[in-house]
């Protein structure tokens, strides 16, 4: 959510039903999203209830295989070809909508390629022997620069509310990919049970430890007899979230006394001159010592729409000068760019494929002409911006400046306090699993001395996890014994009422013993397969 908010103030744990507006009082944006919010929880947390984690509404996005040819025998497709039905899936209580039917490899909001990326256009083109195929579902949020059909043009240029979006991708998983994935959260969960100064804690961890390699142990058909392959592969994308979730702490640190012994340094407190909302923000993932984060004091909102870029010579030293028209260079200095600033270079295909290029640091501004001078280090290769306002070039500022590597951000380390500006330092939990787009929000108050509203316990702040989860959902499995599907099916009640008429009286006791509600869709189910063949075939 990179919006111009002044916190974001939804709590789940606190259980809120309403928010009520009182007469008289300053109505705050914080009271409105929060009331959206607590519907939306309400709502997913019904739809996930009653009908579970992950199900097709009928046949939505059910998977065509195979076509029929003309002697009425069944042909099988590549993988590129497969075809996804349209309607309805949910994830998490998330609606998923197919608004037409589609094939794996023109999907929309294709996400990055998983494989053929050096040879075929959508990463379908080249696939595993074995696989699950999977949705990764997350929200995506869109400025008035990334959606132009939210402002009002009355209003000529100026922006009011943002949207948020909800973005599903059909992704592939096999054999190497899901090991890699229980090594990193391995790993991780071996880093915080060494820093674990408490037995409960350890012996917790310990635990832990034991049902991943349970798990690494059916991923590799050694499980037990009746392990399903799709719970398997459930668990594994889960694996993160479960075991291995990042956490960090943001406190105000000490004012450093400079050298003379009779200065005291001023108590912890926030010394910002107005109020602000720190972003901080993953940007290339993995464990820590690979994983990188950047920071916005502006919750990342300062963007500037891109109208086009061009690459200049290289100079003697490897380096390249990029220049970058935009459609104004900001309303004041504040919100505006700077030379030295750090931006990174965005459109809806980097955004979509989740990627994390380097970032870039500004040379030069031409306020005249509205253009910025990049400069492109010796050995980078950036982001290939797109020209087509379609699809939404935009340079986004980030304002970190101290300590950064040669690509614009820092270095995630755990244990460890890092300080961003103004008294504000950030801890990084050991033990965490970082993926590109985690992101924690910092309110920064100048009343009551400078405060952070950030919550803590017994005088000490408390470390959280990460915003903007992803949320999946296995689709299928695909090995020797062809395609299986995972998900569960529902009709719609309405349609088994009236299946239920049309069938003879006595046929089916369901509605008098009251034990299902709905019933399962008439779409292929999933077929019983061998858990150890299954599993190895990427189960």
């Amino acid at each position: 959510m990179k919006g111009d908010f002044a916190r974001v103030s939804f709590d789940p744990s606190l259980h809120y039903s309403q928010v009520f507006q009182q007469q008289g009082r300053v109505l705050l944006e914080a009271d409105w999203n929060e009331q959206g919010q607590i519907q939306l929880q309400l709502l997913r947390t019904l739809v996930r209830d009653l009908v579970g984690p992950c199900w097709g509404a009928g046949s939505g996005f059910a998977i065509t295989v195979s076509t029929t040819n003309a002697d009425g025998s069944n042909k099988p497709l590549p993988l590129t070809d497969w075809q996804l039905a349209p309607g309805h899936f949910y994830v998490d209580g998330i609606l998923c909508v197919n608004e037409a039917a589609c094939t794996l490899a023109q999907q929309p909001n294709a996400p990055t390629p998983d494989y053929g990326v050096a040879d075929g256009k959508s990463g379908f083109e080249n696939p595993p022997k074995g696989y699950a195929l999977w949705l990764d579902v997350w929200e995506r949020h869109l400025c008035a620069l990334e959606a132009p059909g939210i402002a009002d043009v009355a209003l000529d240029g100026v922006d009011t509310a943002t949207r948020a979006q909800v973005v599903w991708q059909l992704r592939v998983l096999d054999q190497p990919r899901a090991q890699q994935q229980l090594d990193d959260v391995s790993a991780a969960l071996k880093t915080r049970q060494q820093a674990a100064d408490n037995p409960a804690d350890v012996a917790a961890i310990k635990q832990q430890l034991a049902e991943l390699a349970a798990l690494r142990k059916s991923l590799d058909g050694g499980g037990q007899a009746n392990a399903s392959p799709c719970e398997t592969v459930r668990q594994l994308l889960d694996a993160r979230a479960t075991y291995a979730l990042p956490r960090l702490r943001a406190e105000l640190g000490p004012h450093e006394a400079d050298d003379d012994p009779c200065v005291i340094a001023a108590d912890a407190r926030y010394r910002g001159m107005e109020n602000q909302l720190y972003r901080v923000e993953i940007h290339q993932g993995g464990p820590a010592g690979a994983a990188s984060f950047k920071w916005s004091r502006e919750n990342g909102s300062v963007v500037f729409a891109v109208i086009r870029s061009e690459l200049g010579a290289t100079a003697d030293d490897g380096s390249a000068p990029l220049t970058v028209t935009l459609a104004g260079t900001g309303r004041d200095t504040r919100l505006g760019l700077a030379a030295n600033d750090w931006v990174e270079l965005v459109d809806d295909r980097y955004t979509l494929g989740q990627r994390a290029y380097p970032l870039l640091q500004v040379l030069a501004i031409d306020p005249a002409n509205a253009s910025v001078t990049l400069n492109v280090p010796k050995n980078t290769t950036p982001w290939p911006l797109s020209d087509d306002p379609r699809q939404h070039p935009l340079l986004r500022r980030w304002d970190q400046r101290a300590a950064v590597d040669a690509q614009g951000v820092l270095a995630v380390a755990e244990g460890d306090a890092i300080a961003l500006e103004n008294g504000i330092e950030i801890t990084f939990e050991p033990g965490g699993l970082y993926a590109t787009g985690d992101y924690w929000l910092i309110p920064a108050r100048v009343a009551g001395d400078g405060q952070l509203d950030w919550p803590s316990a017994n005088g000490a702040a408390v470390a959280l996890p990460p915003r903007g989860r992803h949320h999946y959902a296995v689709l299928g499995i695909s090995g020797e014994g062809g395609y299986d599907e995972c998900c569960c099916r529902f009709d719609s009640l309405c349609q088994w009422l009236q299946a239920k008429r049309r069938q003879p009286a006595g046929a089916s006791a369901v509605l008098a013993s009251g034990a299902a509600v709905a019933a399962p869709s008439t779409v292929k189910k999933t077929r019983a397969r061998p858990a150890k063949k299954a599993a190895k075939a990427n189960g």
